[in-house]
């Protein structure tokens, strides 16, 4: 069987759903230790949805409002470890999830498996106009954060 933290499909599962056969998992390294969130303009994306799969949903908002570029959710896009092409930019509750399993929040005892930078991940949740959510990885704090900061980010995707 499947457990939080093993290796499997290009990344490291942190999420396994109740019948342990389908979940989430995060890309092994960062895509980016310092990018915004924003194509460089602002504007509401509608990039709202919150909980398990809605980071694919506001992953494709977001670039169908922001087009092609370097930025957050575009570098998850593009990613393909694996050789994988479904990965995005978690959502607030999945970039929380990764924080509590695989991160520095430990909650399930498995140690720091995931090799995250202790700085701020961008989510994919928009909160507004200017800002969208992030999580503290040294904190666990979440927070809205200004579109245009810098911030890291870690890819996702669904099994």
């Amino acid at each position: 069987g499947l457990s939080i933290g093993d290796t499997y499909q290009g990344g490291i599962i942190f999420y396994l759903d109740a019948t342990g056969c389908h979940g989430l998992i995060a890309a092994p390294s960062d895509q980016s230790t310092g990018i915004q969130w924003y194509n460089g303009s602002y504007s509401v994306t509608n990039a709202v949805r919150d909980g398990i799969g809605a980071g694919e949903f506001n992953t494709e908002r977001i670039i169908a409002n922001q087009a092609t570029g370097a930025y957050a959710a575009q570098i998850c896009a593009n990613y393909q470890g694996g050789n994988y092409g479904d990965w995005y930019l978690p959502s607030k509750y999945e970039l929380n999830l990764m924080y509590l399993s695989i991160g520095e929040g430990n909650a399930l005892g498995l140690g720091y498996v995931g090799g995250f930078a202790s700085n701020l991940y961008w989510s994919s949740t928009e909160d507004n106009y200017d800002y969208a959510w992030v999580q503290g990885f040294s904190s666990g704090n979440q927070l809205n954060y200004g579109k245009d900061g810098s911030g890291c980010v870690r890819a996702v995707r669904a099994f």
